[in-house]
């Protein structure tokens, strides 16, 4: 396990430089994991090492995840040896105690959820999560302090030195007109502007010339003088444009706030208990060599999967804009109508247009967040069916599908395409995972996975088991969501 070793010396898989101290929680998952790999668990499951020592950040992020939580498993089982009693847990958890790491190693990197939040792994019931809000602190370039990086495009001269100051307004009258500029000025990269034209510069010696022009500039008090031989009409904005001497003043460099925030989230619980009748344990045993409570706690963690996967769908569901039935201005663009009524080519072709859709969604994040691209496409039935017609849809095979379940991607294997029975069958949600940890759409806070219980056997020969997955979970920019709709398909 060599590259697993070269994970656990240090560097960032992520590329994302947080304040000192503090990592990146998937760097730091990554590092939890690997070490749990390391220690033993890789042992049992080489998969998860291979995965692991992908150069695929996903991938290694998912197995490195799943190590986490399968230590996590291991401790509520030891807790509840010492809660139980190690006879009641052996008999209780039979031969589900053997294989409950192999029922988490299966559970969790199958989730959609693992596809469409930022998993951030929480050590305790009321945790933290964290957002990144990069903020700019001054007001400059065409921005202001507090709005965020991104969402807000600068003039593209936030990062230099570039300055520009009010030198005054016309009347049609005043010919001079002084201000103060930010010291030290460079020598040579002092320009004056009358209404955005550029009509004077400095000489490198402290005169400000041009046509009609002339004044001074004091390169170390900043104190600048502009005479006009005519007059600047009425209203005319007068600016300077210059570059200040960073290197004299570091003070006066623009800064950008790293908003690091944490966000309190308290797992929530997703109890579940599973019944079944002794007689029919021991005749499925003695004729068919079925384990029932192993079956029944299996059905059990993947009805707990696509519980979570659907609640998780419908939070996105409820928040992601609607731009195909005209409530956010009058907007309708992303409805495909399906319709096929005086169609003069292929019907699946034409089917297959509605990865045009995608472009404008991508367009529609990116004008709205200023950055952002298409991560995943969730799918009622009949929208399914139309992306899996696109050019570049790719399948992918599901020997058991249920629930909401990934069917193939797109463009080169970059978009996920997730089938969802529970949506609307006319609708699609286009989604943006995030450019970064903490960035993310969708934030879901995973305490414990999957926890079972000891069987308890009742006197009327019923046994029971109890099952709970406890997580959170937290929409952090629903502008990454953008709802789709089609209409009149046929197939």
């Amino acid at each position: 396990m060599g590259a697993l070793s070269s994970l656990t010396e240090g560097g960032s898989s992520t590329g994302i430089v947080l304040e000192p101290g503090r990592k990146d929680i998937r760097e730091t998952t990554i590092e939890q994991g690997t070490r749990i790999l390391s220690e033993g668990m890789g042992e049992k499951y080489p998969n998860l090492v291979r995965q692991a020592e992908s150069q695929n950040p996903h991938e290694q992020f998912m197995a490195t995840l799943t190590a986490v939580m399968c230590e996590r498993t291991e401790r509520q089982i030891e807790n509840a040896r010492n809660e139980y009693g190690e006879s009641t847990v052996t008999a209780g958890l039979g031969q589900l105690n053997r294989r409950l790491m192999d029922v988490v190693r299966i559970f969790y990197p199958n989730q959609v959820a693992a596809l469409i939040t930022d998993i951030q792994p929480i050590d305790r019931q009321n945790g933290e999560i964290f957002v990144i809000q990069p903020k700019f602190t001054d007001t400059a370039a065409g921005v202001t302090a507090g709005q965020e990086v991104f969402r807000n495009v600068t003039d593209g001269t936030y990062s230099s030195e570039q300055l520009t100051a009010s030198v005054g307004t016309g009347n049609g009258t005043t010919t001079t007109f002084n201000a103060t500029l930010t010291t030290p000025v460079r020598t040579g990269d002092v320009t004056v502007l009358v209404a955005g034209s550029q009509v004077a510069t400095d000489d490198g010696n402290g005169n400000i010339t041009g046509v009609g022009v002339t004044g001074s500039i004091n390169y170390s008090t900043g104190a600048l003088q502009v005479v006009f031989g005519t007059a600047p009409v009425n209203t005319a904005a007068i600016t300077s444009v210059y570059l200040y001497d960073s290197e004299s003043a570091p003070s006066n460099i623009r800064e950008l706030e790293f908003g690091l925030n944490l966000i309190p989230v308290a797992a929530k619980q997703h109890p579940l208990k599973v019944k079944w009748s002794v007689t029919a344990q021991l005749a499925s045993a003695a004729h068919l060599n079925i384990d029932v409570p192993d079956v029944l706690s299996n059905l059990a963690a993947q009805f707990i999967r696509t519980e979570r996967d659907t609640s998780i769908i419908n939070a996105i569901n409820s928040q992601a804009p609607d731009h195909s039935n005209g409530t956010i201005g009058g907007d309708t663009t992303m409805l495909f109508n399906a319709s096929t009524s005086g169609l003069t080519y292929n019907k699946t072709q034409f089917y297959g247009e509605i990865e045009l859709k995608l472009n404008h969604a991508e367009s529609i994040i990116n004008n709205t967040m200023g950055r952002g691209g298409v991560s995943w496409i969730l799918c009622g039935y009949n929208a399914s069916e139309l992306f899996k017609n696109s050019p570049s849809f790719q399948a992918i095979p599901n020997p058991a599908p249920i629930g909401p379940i990934k069917i193939g991607t797109l463009r080169d294997g970059t978009i996920d395409v997730i089938r969802v029975p529970a949506m609307n069958t006319n609708t699609y949600i286009v989604g943006y995972k995030g450019y970064m940890p903490g960035d993310s759409a969708t934030i879901l806070a995973d305490w414990v996975p999957i926890y079972f219980t000891p069987v308890f056997q009742a006197p009327e020969l019923i046994a029971a088991r109890g099952v709970m997955s406890l997580y959170d979970l937290f929409i952090n920019q629903a502008n990454y969501f953008v709802k789709g709709a089609v209409s009149n398909f046929g197939a």
